[in-house]
């Protein structure tokens, strides 16, 4: 009799989860304003990428699964190592909802460890479905440390930058959203090329901006745009 109470909670709240899955919501965003100093000297750090993305959620019986990007954006630091981002919405989705990718922000600078900052998570069905989202980190200081002087720490730094914003803006459903942060690629590219004359990126690490150029033909004929003249 318990194990079947038991079994009845989990399939009410999975229907819940999955109800609000297929149910029109809208969002906005407000405006994000953060600043980036270095962990050891405090000191702000001037042209750090930060890219921003709010991760839609489907939920299932096996948890939830990424469902697309609502929104993504891109920031960096100026002198006083300040970035903004502009408020936006509303917007409306009938596919997931969000959770605490709401947004996700990957901070990234040559030289620092990279740095991947999300909000706190709540399971509370409220809290997921509240229209107006913000950041954790509006009106922070974050601080990046320095990486260490190894070359192969580096790579490490640059591939785990390449993975998450591979993960978004490559694949599946949405694979033209690298159209989206051109100086994240940018910024990635003189990187990969100064660690690969150094001799420490292997032929198989391939980040995003490498396989934009492989497969140039393929992602013109896909997004309308050639992936050259964005990494130009």
């Amino acid at each position: 009799m318990i194990r079947n109470i038991g079994i009845l909670i989990v399939l009410v709240a999975s229907s819940q989860w999955l109800a609000a899955c297929t149910t029109l919501l809208t969002y906005s965003a407000e405006p994000i304003e953060a600043r980036i100093v270095d962990a050891e000297t405090k000191r702000p750090i001037e042209g750090v990428v930060i890219v921003a993305d709010w991760q839609l959620k489907e939920g299932t019986l096996g948890g939830s699964v990424p469902a697309g990007q609502l929104m993504v954006m891109e920031a960096v630091t100026d002198k006083e190592g300040k970035f903004t981002f502009s408020a936006w919405g509303p917007k409306t989705t009938w596919k997931g909802h969000l959770v605490n990718e709401d947004p996700q922000l990957l901070i990234f600078k040559s030289g620092y460890r990279y740095r991947r900052l999300l909000n706190a998570y709540s399971s509370s069905r409220e809290a997921r479905l509240r229209e107006v989202r913000r950041s954790d980190w509006d009106g922070k200081t974050i601080q990046l440390k320095p990486v260490g002087e190894t070359l192969a720490e580096q790579s490490e730094a640059l591939l785990d930058f390449s993975s998450d914003v591979e993960s978004f803006t490559l694949r599946h459903p949405q694979p033209c959203n690298w159209l989206k942060v051109p100086r994240s690629l940018e910024v990635m590219m003189h990187e990969r090329v100064r660690l690969e004359r150094a001799g420490v990126m292997p032929v198989w690490d391939r980040t995003v901006d490498k396989q934009l150029l492989d497969g140039e033909k393929i992602f013109a004929e896909t997004c309308g745009n050639s992936a050259v003249s964005v990494l130009q």
